[in-house]
């Protein structure tokens, strides 16, 4: 199962983001960054063997929170 790690965000200050597509081959449990503060307070499901999610994620802090959200669940 994939382990994502965000590293080297631009100062404080200054916004960054970044988006995630994410397409398993096979059921998968996601474990994302302990500096992600998810809409909702949880993290979204991994997305089902075959299909795609999309995540996006925001910081101005230097990274040490990044706001994430899911932005398309099962697209095809």
């Amino acid at each position: 199962s994939p382990t994502y790690v965000f590293s080297n965000p631009p100062a404080s200050g200054t916004a960054y983001g970044l988006t995630l597509k994410v397409t398993p081959s096979s059921t998968v449990t996601v474990t994302w960054p302990t500096s992600v503060d998810w809409v909702g307070g949880a993290a979204p499901d991994a997305p089902a063997s075959g299909t795609t999610s999309v995540f996006v994620f925001y910081t101005q802090d230097g990274g040490t929170t990044y706001y994430g959200f899911l932005a398309g669940e099962a697209m095809a």
